[in-house]
């Protein structure tokens, strides 16, 4: 797969906040992440107590300076983590991949863990790419199957 060109990382700013509202809030794209989505006031309170924590990495994906998503890793049960969301109409272009990628390279620790719904068959896709490899299913606290993927 080739990289697109014109995808960097950099620090989240306040001014992203409403654009990553934007993209949680489309019901299509929560759909396929089986991630609920959030009130306004609790998505800010989210956000404020994950930027706050010096042990989370966030990051905005920004596309020939256009803001297409975010990524970030966190530590859960002392085991690193990483999440991410990419607005749908930026789907398919290989955005995630290269941030995964960017993020990687970013944070040396390993192994670190992304969980997707089992259907999310695009997200499994950039795990795969950047050489993760499922290694369990769960039921998550909101009763979706999720496929454990790990880097070691």
């Amino acid at each position: 797969m080739t990289e697109p060109s014109g995808v960097r990382l950099r620090p989240v700013e306040d001014a992203d906040l409403p654009i990553f509202l934007a993209h949680q809030d489309d019901p299509v794209a929560a759909a396929m992440a089986a991630f609920p989505t959030r009130a306004p006031g609790a998505f800010y309170a989210h956000w404020a107590t994950i930027r706050a924590d010096p042990t989370v990495v966030t990051r905005t994906i920004v596309v020939d300076d256009v803001v297409v998503g975010d990524i970030v890793s966190w530590l859960a049960d002392g085991q690193r983590e990483v999440g991410y969301w990419v607005e749908r109409e930026s789907w398919g272009r290989g955005y995630a991949t290269a941030a995964l990628r960017l993020l990687l390279e970013e944070i040396p620790e390993r192994p670190i863990t992304g969980h997707v719904a089992i259907d999310n068959v695009g997200s499994r896709r950039v795990l795969e790419h950047c050489g993760f490899v499922h290694v369990g299913e769960k039921v998550a606290d909101d009763g979706v199957l999720e496929s454990i993927m790990r880097l070691d």
